[in-house]
């Protein structure tokens, strides 16, 4: 079978404009959901397809406390299985729309495993940590790879329209309140937490659905207090024609180690350009892995 291209509607954007977020509950097949999900537990193990390591890694076995949460981010640059989802053009496609670019770029990939007993997430928006880009933005699309309920996303809706700041902060199991972070803006803003409490949604999505994310939409996830293991996957994107800010402004610990001294362009080869509305492609991809959503699967 092949996966159908999806085409948002206008009411759809609209809804992603004014709320921060899109749901979409049946994006992947469940034969990519399986595949993708089949290769996270070896690259836990080290067993690194390409023989690269990912650019951020929690979670490491016989290192890690049982019930630790184990996040890798560019699993890309890793397993060409993992690549044919992260680099689809498929993604960039849908992800520069909601974000108005003619072009999408991969920023980069994560995925989450938390299991039973795993410790909160901190409340952040994804655009803290690409300050060192510009522009600062990034538009995620996280997919449920099953027991999406278990230590569940949650988010606020709207809450992309705030005037408030953020600051990079280690995201792992934080020692006070995890939406700490989230009550602090929403003071900045003008609000009540009291008031901001009520308005927080929990991410109720099935396997192989998906949920779109602007970067200054506030999310977390809280303790997993259930017996399931909660496994998810996204896939962040840029702008395509997105450079780097001038050495020392912003902050972006995993994206500025891929920075040239002297030049703001940002190598196709390190965060490649994967659809524009011309056609272009970089033209690593195509000669790295196929697109899982493009090609046929068995």
């Amino acid at each position: 079978m092949t996966h159908q291209p999806l085409q948002f509607s206008d009411a759809q954007i609209a809804q992603f404009q004014t709320q921060g977020f899109l749901v979409i509950e049946k994006f992947l097949d469940l034969e990519v959901v399986d595949r993708i999900d089949a290769r996270l537990d070896p690259l836990f193990a080290t067993q690194l397809e390409t023989g690269n390591y990912p650019d951020e890694w929690h979670g490491r076995p016989n290192l890690s406390q049982p019930n630790a949460t184990r996040q890798m981010s560019g699993l890309w640059r890793c397993d060409c299985t993992i690549a044919s989802l992260s680099l689809s053009a498929e993604i960039a496609r849908l992800n520069a729309t909601l974000g108005g670019w003619t072009g999408g770029r991969l920023a980069t990939d994560s995925c989450w495993i938390k299991p039973p007993g795993a410790p909160e997430v901190l409340f952040h928006r994804n655009n803290t940590s690409v300050s060192c880009i510009d522009p600062a933005t990034v538009i995620t699309c996280w997919i449920s790879l099953g027991s999406a309920a278990a230590g569940a996303l949650e988010y606020v809706p709207r809450s992309h329209l705030w005037f408030c700041s953020d600051r990079f902060q280690f995201l792992h199991a934080p020692l006070g309140d995890y939406r700490q972070p989230l009550w602090d803006g929403a003071i900045e803003a003008g609000l009540e937490p009291s008031q901001v409490q009520d308005q927080i949604q929990t991410a109720d999505i099935p396997t192989g659905g998906c949920i779109f994310m602007h970067g200054d939409l506030w999310h977390g996830s809280g303790r997993n207090i259930t017996d399931e293991t909660r496994r998810s996957f996204s896939v962040s994107t840029m702008s395509a024609s997105s450079q780097f800010q001038p050495l020392g402004v912003g902050q972006g610990y995993i994206y500025g180690r891929y920075r040239s001294i002297g030049d703001l362009t940002i190598d196709e080869s390190f965060f490649p350009i994967l659809w524009t509305q011309e056609g272009y492609c970089s033209p690593m991809v195509r000669a790295y892995c196929r697109d899982i959503l493009r090609a046929s699967v068995v």
